[in-house]
């Protein structure tokens, strides 16, 4: 991972690469799409995920909760102009089949109160990896609402302009997707009767999918944010992820930009029965324009449906991605986010596919060259 970045080598350029992101949500805001807040429209502008304070831990690792967030971390919010924070939650952590672990919640509601103070708002992710089973045949779904419901009056009254509840992270119900609209409908009902006041962030099945958002029938409710993920091209994004299966875990040494001829040029490097797979990837020829065709697919959505769209994860794997092909990726992103004006949120910034935050044992907090270069225009 990268070192620390110089503050003043980059203002200008990150302050640059805000400019078409702020204009946007500025104009989107006066508009109050979709019945969200103004206020808060401002402060969803460019987020991180946090996934390694109350995400990816253990469910009683009470040290950790406490003392996550350093000053370090809270600097480079500030320049990074980071202004939310997807704050992401594990369901071993929190989730009681309907009732909130009351002494988690209690350190989440500390965390979110350090970020207040800082000026960063919140989505309170409840992010399932599928470890909740919500789309197994007649699973019992009344948890899931009595858990919403919980939330619902735990906050009510409490940062309406600064904290949104996000239902479920990557809803996948890709045998039966009417289920999770269903359930979703339901789960948006049930808070709007405690808190009519609270923004709720939904989603499209198939985990966030940009293609299952653009088919979406967006609800009838109002003050709603619809969010998609974009990690594609998928073969680039997770080469080498053993969590993705077994091809994916072979891939190593895929370029960005694709083409027949920079795949020839790596094509040794995989197993024989994986090759079909990238010689594919080359001849489709991804580059930069895809990925913006890709986001625009989601923004074009939004403003079809008089909704707010937001990007809530992105990011490529680094151990074995070519360091310049990642960067140019994350350069296409950073193009495509910027002419769109996309709300985003990076992953992750304490994530390897992101800012990959590593903290040393002199408490200096480090973050990665390629993603600060290449994203953030920020130098070292």
């Amino acid at each position: 991972m990268g070192q620390m970045f110089s503050w003043r080598k980059g203002a200008v350029a990150v302050s640059a690469s805000l400019v078409a992101v702020t204009a946007w949500a500025g104009t989107q805001a006066s508009q109050a799409p979709n019945g969200v807040p103004t206020a808060l429209m401002k402060k969803l502008t460019r987020g991180v995920n946090i996934t390694r304070w109350f995400g990816y831990v253990k469910p009683d690792d009470t040290a950790l909760f406490e003392n996550y967030l350093v000053e370090d971390d809270l600097q480079n919010f500030k320049r990074l102009h980071v202004t939310y924070v997807r704050l992401c939650v594990n369901p071993d952590l929190i989730y009681r089949n309907g009732t909130p672990d009351p002494t988690n919640l209690s350190f989440i509601d500390k965390g979110i109160e350090k970020l207040e103070k800082a000026g960063i708002a919140v989505i309170w992710d409840l992010h399932d990896n599928g470890q909740m089973k919500l789309d197994t045949p007649d699973h019992d779904q009344s948890g899931f609402i009595r858990f919403w419901e919980a939330l619902a009056r735990h906050y009510k009254g409490k940062q309406e302009s600064s904290t949104v509840f996000e239902l479920l992270n990557e809803p996948q119900f890709l045998k039966n997707p009417d289920a999770w609209y269903k359930l979703q409908t339901k789960a948006v009902a049930a808070i709007r009767a405690i808190d009519s006041a609270r923004t709720i962030l939904v989603a499209s099945t198939f985990w966030n999918s940009i293609d299952t958002m653009s088919q979406m029938t967006p609800l009838e409710e109002k003050n709603l944010i619809y969010s998609f993920h974009c990690y594609d091209p998928f073969r680039f994004t997770h080469q080498g992820a053993s969590w993705t299966g077994d091809e994916q875990k072979a891939m190593r040494d895929i370029p960005f930009p694709s083409s027949p001829e920079a795949v020839s040029a790596m094509i040794d490097k995989i197993p024989e029965q994986f090759r079909a797979g990238v010689l594919d990837y080359g001849k489709q020829r991804y580059d930069s324009k895809y990925l913006l065709n890709r986001l625009e697919l989601a923004k074009t959505w939004g403003v079809r449906n008089h909704v707010p769209v937001l990007l809530g994860e992105f990011g490529a794997f680094p151990p074995v991605s070519p360091k310049d092909s990642r960067g140019r990726w994350f350069e296409g992103m950073r193009q495509a986010i910027d002419q769109l004006g996309l709300p985003n949120a990076i992953w992750g910034y304490d994530d390897a596919l992101g800012l990959g935050r590593e903290k040393t044992s002199d408490g200096k907090v480090h973050l990665d060259e390629v993603t600060l270069k290449h994203f953030y225009q920020v130098g070292n």
